[in-house]
């Protein structure tokens, strides 16, 4: 009976939100139409929240293109790794109960765990921070096998840890498919009953589930990709994701997610400052991870959030805290949909300050070296990247064909105009140099990295402005 009347208070709650259209709306519309041009993605839907109210919904495109059907507020989209965050809370449900200890070594929960793994933790898993190795990409793992606790764990054993527990932070979907199973083994029930029954039904969120395609799920999307230059239908192979993101949604139940975050009666203060909180190395440093959120700073502008990509779809959950502002983005095409940059965008509208345009310049230490980056992201622009500046790793990595197309796309915007330093910090022992390129349409900040002998290994787009003319 209790859980019944908690269902229907939070859907009263819900419905008292349905939205009351910001001023912003049309600035999201707008730039969301943009980049799912620009993107190629089929479909989407959008949600801002902000403090705690409805300021924009938004269903756009098609949930398949082969039948020619719209998204819509009840399509049910995949949302990878945003998954996560669902799964933590799942565990933290049962340190709530006493089932569960954070610090407890998973031996004491999972059985037959190696020798190896004698010192990884619960939080070790929750914060990407144990070193077992990441099974994505690896053979043996397909979810057409459907493999027991007992095979995952035996099969996942025989690759030996890449660091000691707590030292370091890689990401690794191993570990929250091993939270999936603590939660089975403590709660005595299949992973996916226990998220029914103690998370989605008690929050209203009715339409999220399972991505198992063995399962007819009612107006579930198709996914696509972007191949050659044309849509494609997504890889029908897919990797047993479980707990790290096996989780589908709809724009609506999404919200109702949010909203339960925001309240107390779902998950205690102590659990969500747990969940929010940066894990500390063994040598004192901070990570960027909580337990299952990433926890970060964008421009003085605190980020709890998270991004999802599987096959054919791609989501992302971004919540502002100092700015109550949440943006929830969901969508059918994987890969190069970058739900990520998508979500942040959508943000600085809210949040003019975060845009990169506001940012203040830097005193450039090293003028050669900037000339050696523009030098380099020039050739690479132009789909000639050159061997005497950048590492033979680099360059096999700018020469795949997805590499070729984006950098193609990006060319589109112009020759760089403007490109000067944004900044440097020590990101797991490297250093890492910012810089703002502009072009007449865009402005892109990149990220570079150089090894001991100067040449640059990496590369990488962090933002790009310009989608959408407020």
């Amino acid at each position: 009976m209790k859980q019944k009347i908690v269902v229907h208070s939070l859907a009263l709650l819900f419905f008292s939100l349905l939205p009351a259209l910001g001023v912003h709306a049309d600035a999201v519309d707008r730039l969301v139409k943009e980049h799912m041009r620009e993107r190629n993605v089929p479909g989407a839907a959008v949600a801002v929240l902000k403090k705690g109210k409805l300021e924009k919904l938004g269903i756009y495109g098609l949930a398949s293109v082969e039948f020619d059907a719209p998204v819509t507020r009840d399509t049910v989209f995949e949302i990878g790794s945003v998954s996560k965050q669902m799964t933590a809370a799942g565990i933290m449900l049962l340190v709530q109960d006493g089932k569960v200890r954070l610090d407890e070594r998973i031996s004491a929960y999972l059985p037959n765990t190696p020798d190896t793994w004698k010192d990884v933790t619960v939080r070790h898993l929750l914060t990407h921070t144990s070193g077992i190795k990441s099974y994505t990409g690896l053979s043996g793992f397909e979810l057409s096998r459907r493999l027991t606790m007992e095979q995952f764990i035996k099969q996942l054993s025989e690759h030996p840890l890449e660091f000691t527990p707590g030292e370091r932070n890689i990401y690794s979907n191993s570990g929250y498919n091993l939270l999936a199973y603590i939660i089975q083994t403590q709660s005595g029930k299949p992973f996916m009953d226990f998220m029914r029954e103690r998370i989605f039904l008690p929050l209203g969120m009715t339409r999220t589930g399972d991505r198992d395609p063995r399962y007819i799920i009612k107006k579930r999307a198709a996914g696509y990709e972007w191949r050659e230059n044309g849509l494609s239908g997504r890889d029908g192979s897919l990797t047993d994701l479980m707990g790290a993101g096996s989780i589908t949604s709809t724009i609506d139940d999404m919200i109702k997610w949010e909203m339960a975050l925001r309240g107390d009666r779902f998950l205690s203060p102590e659990s969500k400052r747990e969940k929010w909180t940066q894990f500390t190395f063994n040598n004192g440093e901070r990570s960027v991870y909580g337990l299952g959120w990433r926890i970060s700073d964008v421009r003085g502008h605190r980020l709890v959030g998270h991004t999802g990509q599987t096959a054919g779809f791609g989501a992302a959950n971004f919540r502002y805290t100092e700015n109550d502002i949440t943006v929830i983005v969901l969508t059918n095409l994987g890969e190069i949909g970058l739900p990520g940059p998508f979500a942040a965008s959508i943000a600085k509208i809210y949040i003019p300050t975060m845009s990169l345009k506001a940012m203040k310049p830097f005193h450039d230490p090293d003028p050669e070296r900037t000339g050696r980056f523009q030098e380099a992201l020039s050739g690479r622009l132009a789909n000639k990247p050159s061997a005497d500046i950048l590492s033979a790793g680099l360059i096999r990595s700018l020469s795949t064909q997805r590499a070729r197309a984006a950098n193609e796309r990006l060319a589109a915007y112009g020759q760089i105009q403007r490109f000067v330093f944004a900044g440097d910090e020590t990101i797991d022992g490297k250093q890492v140099f910012r810089y703002l390129a502009e072009t007449g349409k865009r402005v892109f900040l990149w990220r570079f990295s150089l090894d001991e002998d100067g040449k640059i290994t990496e590369m990488t787009l962090e933002e790009e402005e310009g989608f959408y003319r407020r």
